[in-house]
């Protein structure tokens, strides 16, 4: 390759915010050491494939993004969850040439930069996971108006079902400093909006008593000057403490927005799959923040055909999810995973029954999300708008603080504002509003 040049690099992202937020830092390591990043989809001169493997369909997606990488760069690179846990899965694949795991994805662009200057570069790097949170010292997100801020990594709740403390190791949390050092700067360059995430962020630990350290790391994120939102990922239910419910009830600037995972309403099958709380106290929990706020944004991730769930659990889980005041709802269904005490089961849900009862869960959050959104219109909600097209020509799109996705008239001017908008009109396929012109900042 002629080094005379910069060399053009794209990065695909599989999976969740925290691999946005590792794409994003890896984006900003190429960029220092010369290379030109081009949007994920474009030819380049290297692809790399930010992978997941949280279930099957996320192997396949990974998969998938790699051999599309294939057709348009010379090299592909594959990193993260998968790249970590199936390396010899993926040295199978001759589209890739290289495999670097989770635990040396700090030294991605170095490998990427010795294969092209022609170095003697191993196929796979597969080094033991970091004992230390690495955050990366990212300074843009391409294509959002939303800042995501890792605070924690790894999980040491071993769930029957998941590989995700093999893909990602233990907890372990970012020191305060750092997370609120960054959060300084990406304010600085106009960002309005972080979302704190990270693998179990309700692990979160700062050295100070158990269960206080995420509630106190939102309250000093909220201090930081040109921060106006503050939404918070995935929370277990567990975790949902009354000082972190209290916080989100209170301040204004933390977004009305939880997602609780739920995955069964069973109390047998919670069990079984190594959950730490049953369906009763998820109830009590969720409602310390959804009886204060009733337009708060609620979703959840519900699995459905964990090996022995008979057609009674999940009648409980729908009579779970149909007490509670819903907005939306992930969807998945229950696939094995090397390794794990679930795929060693016999008692394994046929196809037929869990995409059927995918299939009514999905309506159900279909109606919940449509019923939602219509109990808005004539409300008045704050919009962040984002950095992109909208739906269509003359529309601007964005995300309202309890989490609904909102369009409006408008163009390119309204990118990065922050304002109210009245809800019109709602359907199945968007919410709409006008914007208030005279509250746009």
């Amino acid at each position: 390759m002629d080094r005379r040049r910069r060399p053009t690099v794209s990065l695909t992202t599989v999976g969740c915010k925290l691999n946005q937020y590792e794409s994003e830092g890896l984006a900003d390591g190429f960029e220092r050491a010369g290379f030109r990043v081009v949007p994920s989809g474009d030819r380049a001169d290297v692809c790399v494939v930010n992978t997941c493997t949280v279930t099957t369909r996320s192997d396949y997606r990974s998969r998938q993004m790699l051999r599309r990488g294939a057709r348009v760069s010379d090299v592909v690179v594959a990193t993260g969850c998968y790249a970590e846990r199936e390396p010899g899965s993926l040295a199978r694949m001759p589209e890739v040439r290289l495999i670097v795991g989770n635990g040396s994805k700090n030294r991605l662009v170095e490998l990427v930069s010795e294969l092209l200057d022609g170095g003697p570069v191993d196929r796979i790097h597969h080094e033991p996971v970091s004992t230390s949170c690495d955050g990366y010292d990212v300074s843009t997100f391409r294509g959002h108006t939303r800042a995501f801020i890792k605070i924690q990594d790894g999980c040491d709740h071993r769930c029957s079902y998941c590989a995700v403390p093999d893909a990602r190791g233990p907890s372990r949390s970012r020191p305060t400093a750092e997370i609120l050092d960054q959060v300084a700067r990406l304010a600085g360059a106009g960002y309005r909006e972080v979302v704190l995430t990270g693998v179990h962020i309700g692990c979160f630990e700062d050295g100070i008593e158990a269960g206080s350290a995420l509630a106190r790391l939102v309250e000093q994120v909220v201090d930081v000057e040109g921060i106006e939102r503050v939404r918070l990922g995935s929370v277990e239910p567990t975790e949902l403490l009354p000082d972190l419910a209290e916080l989100i009830v209170r301040e204004e600037r933390v977004c009305p927005h939880l997602h609780i995972p739920l995955q069964s309403g069973s109390d047998r099958v919670l069990k079984a799959m190594g959950r730490r709380y049953d369906s009763a106290s998820y109830i009590d929990n969720v409602r310390l923040v959804t009886d204060e706020l009733p337009f708060c944004g609620f979703g959840a991730d519900v699995m459905v055909g964990f090996p022995g769930e008979t057609d009674e659990d999940f009648a409980e889980t729908v009579e779970v999810i149909e007490s509670l005041p819903f907005t939306y709802l992930h969807v998945f269904s229950y696939s094995p995973r090397a390794g794990t005490e679930a795929a060693r089961r016999s008692d394994q849900v046929p196809g037929v029954e869990k995409r059927r009862r995918s299939r009514q869960l999905r309506e159900l959050s279909r109606r919940r999300s449509l019923s939602f959104r219509r109990s808005l219109i004539g409300r008045k909600l704050s919009v962040l708008f984002e950095d992109r097209e909208g739906p269509a020509p003359g529309l601007a799109t964005g995300l309202s603080e309890n989490y609904v996705r909102i369009d409006a008239p408008g163009g390119p001017e309204l990118a990065n504002r922050l304002g109210e908008v009245e809800i019109i009109e709602a359907d199945g396929e968007a919410t709409r509003g006008a914007v208030l012109e005279s509250t746009l900042r």
